[in-house]
């Protein structure tokens, strides 16, 4: 069994550092989130829950290194230690400067040496914009059509409850990476194992109003995942429960 790929956090996190070196000290910081991360059109609070995602980053490093590279020689701590004084520093209305400041060339090094050590692992090929687009597409019409459809209640909730969850971790993707996705991928069809009712709504071919095209997107999710080359026996297994759902 071939050793499975790192989902690098580190990687992930100096992308986002050398976009925000590029923008001026001057700038609105709250404006530069937004660029950053994509929500110029959305709410505050999608923003700001963005925004803490990023700041998660930090953590989940450690956790790699922790978990996977303990013997790694260099331990520094220096890049974590300025990356979160520029979290607790900056004003979001105020200068990017409160939080530019605080990223220099050795957090930079010392991320890029963590993300490279990282890759011996083997890298994630990426998601390409447009798939999660087309996936985000059809997860926005599947949820607008079954809030106005006459499913029960419970039904109803728990069906817009598990696509929003897929929706949240495809539009934070470029932040949090993939294992999120395969995450609520896995706790939808989970879902299944428990509720017969939820199962006969969402298999392929059971008469259901949603069946047939919840169990697509999910298919398509897993597809993604897959040619991503991330934990290939996730894919597997849920094209295996996926067939299951439609007997």
């Amino acid at each position: 069994m071939s050793e499975l790929k790192i989902d690098n956090p580190a990687l992930r996190l100096l992308d986002i550092l050398e976009q925000g070196k590029s923008y001026r000290a001057s700038d609105s910081c709250r404006e530069v989130w937004k660029a950053l991360l994509q929500t110029q059109k959305l709410s505050e609070h999608q923003l700001l829950s963005r925004l803490a995602r990023v700041m998660e980053l930090p953590e989940r490093i450690e956790q790699v290194r922790q978990d996977h590279f303990s013997s790694l020689r260099n331990k520094s701590s220096y890049w974590r230690s300025q990356v979160e004084s520029a979290f607790t520093s900056q004003s979001l209305n105020g200068r990017w400067e409160t939080f530019k400041n605080h990223i220099d060339e050795r957090t930079l090094s010392e991320l890029s040496l963590l993300s490279d050590v990282f890759d011996t692992r083997g890298s994630h090929a990426g998601i390409a914009e447009e798939e999660i687009e087309s996936l985000l597409t059809r997860i926005t019409e599947l949820r607008a059509e079954i809030r106005s459809t006459e499913l029960p209640l419970k039904m109803k909730t728990m069906l817009l409850r598990q696509l929003f969850q897929i929706q949240e971790a495809l539009e934070s993707y470029s932040i949090s990476g993939i294992e999120p996705i395969m995450d609520a991928v896995q706790s939808t069809l989970g879902l299944a194992v428990i509720d017969p009712e939820y199962k006969q709504e969402i298999k392929s071919g059971s008469g259901s109003l949603f069946g047939d095209r919840i169990s697509s997107l999910l298919g398509d999710v897993a597809n993604v995942v897959t040619v991503a080359g991330a934990l290939p026996a996730l894919p597997v297994a849920i094209q295996t429960t996926l067939s299951l759902l439609s007997k």
